[in-house]
């Protein structure tokens, strides 16, 4: 039987930093509230993308990487998870497929799920594998949402950072290499608020009282979301697949904030070692969250070890997959 296997994992943020002392200059009269989330995030700080950088050219700088790994000419799908598009038409993977001058008798196409997205997008790439569609696929995620946040909401600036990365999804496994398992999915569209771009969108250009907020985001209606629905999620995908949770040597949440991870680990029972994290720098980078921790912890993780992934956020929606080394 066909199998899939995570081959490489490249990253890119871009340089300039954005520091909490930065964010609590322009806080205002939040400023207070501020620093008691700044305490409790693990969020210290956040790569911004320049004015003139935006999606796509991060993604150019993270797949770039990874066809320093593998020739170009042996990529025949190519997938790219972002929530902040160049354009709304064509996709972002159509115009990545030309600056990377991979062949043209590929398909690429864009999937839009936000922090749940890396888990989709494997997803797909491992059944192009196994139904024997593709041999190498470029998964690509990129987001730039300092590009949809107002400047005045430090609110939400001081959670997300901008970056990309490239994950190399292949049929035939080599040194190190994740082999990708079973997957588990879960949505619910009564919370599409929670976490919104208002203004983007047929919906936004047809409305004649434009204006508001960009990105939209209730903090409080996500964390409550996570804590309750995550747990359950991950023990059904357990008992299905029958596995116990103590045999999972490694866990990697999506990194929306160390204050929800850490209530998660506790909720869940789940021993420090086990949890993977890397956010104190970087900040919240949506879909690259997930391959950015793994790319980070990958020499640490020993071989025969079982891995799960867990995306949840926007839409509302939620997934988990195992990986094994």
């Amino acid at each position: 039987m066909i199998q899939a296997y995570i081959n490489k994992i490249e990253y890119y943020l871009p340089p300039q930093k954005e520091s909490n002392a930065n964010l609590l200059k322009i806080a205002g009269k939040d400023k207070y509230k501020i620093k008691k989330m700044i305490k409790k995030i693990g969020i210290k700080t956040r790569r911004i993308a320049s004015k003139n950088i935006f999606s796509n050219d991060l993604a150019l700088k993270s797949a770039n990487k990874i066809l320093n790994y593998i020739n170009r000419e042996s990529i025949d799908h190519l997938i790219y998870c972002t929530n902040t598009p160049d354009f709304l038409l064509p996709t972002n993977a159509c115009i990545l497929q030309n600056k990377l001058k991979l062949n043209k008798n590929i398909g690429a196409f864009d999937i839009i799920l936000a922090c749940s997205g890396y888990i989709y997008s494997l997803s797909v790439a491992k059944s192009l594998i196994v139904s024997g569609q593709a041999k190498n696929i470029l998964v690509v995620t990129s987001d730039t949402y300092s590009k949809f946040i107002q400047k005045n909401n430090v609110n939400t600036r001081i959670l997300f950072g901008d970056g990309s990365a490239s994950t190399l999804v292949s049929s035939k496994k080599k040194n190190n290499s994740y082999q990708v398992h079973s997957f588990a999915y879960g949505t619910d569209g009564s919370g599409y608020k929670n976490a919104i771009i208002n203004n983007f969108g047929s919906r936004y250009w047809h409305n004649p009282k434009k204006g508001g907020e960009s990105l939209s985001l209730d903090g409080p209606g996500i964390y409550d979301f996570a804590l309750k629905t995550v747990p359950t999620a991950i023990s059904e995908y357990l008992s299905k697949n029958n596995i116990l949770l103590n045999k999972i040597d490694y866990f990697i949440f999506h990194q929306a904030n160390e204050y929800i991870i850490r209530n998660l680990q506790i909720k869940l029972q789940i021993p420090n070692k086990k949890i993977l994290m890397n956010m104190s720098n970087i900040g919240n980078t949506v879909s690259s969250s997930i391959p950015i921790v793994l790319h980070k912890h990958s020499n640490k993780i020993p071989s025969k070890k079982n891995i799960l992934l867990i995306g949840f956020g926007g839409g509302l929606s939620w997934g988990v997959c195992l990986i094994k080394k």
